[in-house]
This record gives C-alpha cells, sequence and structure tokens, in this order.
C-alpha cells in the first residue's frame, strides 16, 4: 500500500492518507463525469497537532447538489458515518474534499471562502478544516491540492513531498 505525504516545509504542517482514500474519492470522481461531487474527510491529529493522517473520505451526501462547476455538499447521513469513524477508530471530523471536473486542483475563491467559514464556526469544532482537491481526469491525469486553513491566518497549501510503500 502507498502512503501519500504532503507538507508546508516552513510550518511543520503535514498531510497524510493511504491510496485507498485517494482510490475512493477517485471513484466517487469518475461516478460523477463531468459534475462537481466531494464530501468529508476524517482522521486525527498526531500528538504535535502538525500531522493530519486522513482515514476516511465520504461519498457525496444525498441531500447534496452537484453542477458542472459548483457542488453544494449536503448533511444527509454524515452524522452517522462520522459516529462509526469515531467508534471504530477515533477518527473526527477534518475538512472536506471535492472535484474539479477536467479543470485544474486550484482552490477557486468560492473554496476559501467556505473554507475560512468553517474555520470560523465553533459549532463545527475544526479551526484548522483541511480542504482536498482533486482536479482534471480522474481515469487519466489528474492532480492533487491540499490546503490547510485557519480562522486568524492566511492559509497554507502544502506540496507533495513523499510516496512511500508500506
Amino acid at each position: 500500500m502507498l502512503i501519500y505525504r504532503y507538507r508546508d516545509h516552513e510550518s511543520g504542517l503535514e498531510v497524510e492518507f493511504s491510496e485507498d482514500i485517494l482510490a475512493f474519492m477517485l471513484a466517487q470522481c469518475t461516478s460523477y463525469g463531468n459534475l462537481e461531487t466531494g464530501g468529508i474527510l476524517a482522521g486525527y491529529y498526531d500528538d504535535t497537532y502538525k500531522k493530519a493522517v486522513i482515514l476516511g473520505s465520504s461519498a457525496a451526501p444525498t441531500d447534496s447538489k452537484h453542477s458542472r462547476t459548483r457542488f453544494y455538499r449536503g448533511v444527509k447521513g454524515l452524522k452517522e458515518w462520522l459516529n462509526k469513524l469515531w467508534k471504530k477508530e477515533k477518527a473526527f471530523y477534518l475538512g472536506e474534499w471535492h472535484f474539479h471536473p477536467f479543470a485544474t486542483s486550484k482552490r477557486s475563491s468560492i473554496d476559501s471562502k467556505q473554507m475560512n467559514a468553517i474555520s470560523a464556526n465553533q459549532s463545527m469544532n475544526c479551526p484548522e478544516p483541511i480542504l482536498f482537491i482533486i482536479g482534471g481526469d480522474p481515469n487519466h491525469k489528474y492532480s492533487v491540492s491540499i490546503s490547510v486553513f485557519f480562522e486568524s491566518k492566511k492559509s497554507i497549501e502544502l506540496k507533495e513531498y513523499s510516496v512511500e510503500k508500506i
């Protein structure tokens, strides 16, 4: 199995996920074709709070809305999904993921606004949410962009720095 690591060398922030997580998201992207889709990320932080480990990515809830250039994530079933992951692996909400079909994986201004709102929303209990975007063609050539948002400072885009076979 492959483990992917993205990191910001200046701050030391890191996000880690397995090829299974990426494969699940790519399959979701493929199933929606030319429409945006997405879901949430679940996992945990290490003891230093510098590394987030993604253990799960949800499918789009059934009450989500998909279009060619927009995705409005619904909420139906997410609480149950998160509760199941919490009981099984002590995983909790880490952020959001979505797909930019046949386009860049760079975040849009709408993406940034939504993630800043999540960071500032105390009821979300996630002051440093992760945004994971897949862009391009999920079957052939795609790219990944991972950013971390903060309530009181500028977001950081992480760069892939390691792929390890375990």
